[in-house]
């Protein structure tokens, strides 16, 4: 497998500038304080640099210690506005951090598409397979067999706060078996260890834990 930021410069860099050009400027900041739109506005000016910043996290195999670091706050869902339960938590990391994230990303997904990891059947998290697109195939489906006097059974199932109940070890192990690039996996593997959180409610933050 090779890697992203073995390539030629000028299309890292290229590469770079797109993902800033896409950035959601109405974003709020990490606990670094470097604003989305600073990132945007100078996209042109900033890309070498962040190529050359990313390029070092990788080789090294370790990100920046403020990449680690996520203040919490709390967006309300529904019912009761003094249970807990009944909010929502919005982790805000840095976004440097986070263009780096979807650029490794994109690199895995374009692997795992050439050596046709995904079944036809999935949908979601997917370009061009959106839940809506799922949707549509299985009501023409459904409505095949009904319009044929046959029968449709079926079972939904979701799982609870799916993402925060990965095992991380389990993970890593999975995408081992994937033959993702090693230094990649190392990189992962420091992303995934020694996170620290603050809790925001009401402009007031908790220690780090």
């Amino acid at each position: 497998m090779s890697v992203f930021f073995s390539g030629p410069c000028y299309q890292q860099t290229n590469y770079i500038k797109e993902k800033l050009n896409n950035l959601n400027v109405t974003k709020s900041p990490g606990p670094d304080n470097i604003h989305p739109r600073i990132l945007y506005e100078l996209r042109y000016e900033l890309a070498l640099p962040l190529k050359i910043l990313f390029e070092t996290s990788y080789n090294l195999e370790q990100l920046p210690a403020d990449w680690k670091i996520g203040n919490i706050t709390a967006a309300f869902k529904k019912g009761n506005k003094s249970d807990p339960s009944n909010y929502r938590p919005i982790s805000l990391t840095s976004t440097i951090c986070k263009v780096m994230e979807s650029i490794i990303r994109d690199h895995i997904m374009d692997f795992f598409f050439q050596i046709t990891t995904f079944s036809k059947n999935q949908f979601g998290f997917i370009k061009g397979r959106s839940t809506a697109l799922q949707l549509l195939r299985i009501m023409d489906e459904w409505t095949t067999q009904l319009d044929s006097g046959g029968q449709v059974d079926v079972i939904y199932t979701d799982f609870a706060k799916t993402f925060d109940t990965v095992p991380h070890r389990r993970l890593l192990s999975k995408i081992k078996s994937y033959n993702i690039n090693q230094r990649l996996i190392l990189w992962i593997q420091d992303f995934l260890c020694s996170r620290k959180q603050s809790i925001g409610v009401n402009g007031k933050f908790s220690s780090w834990f």
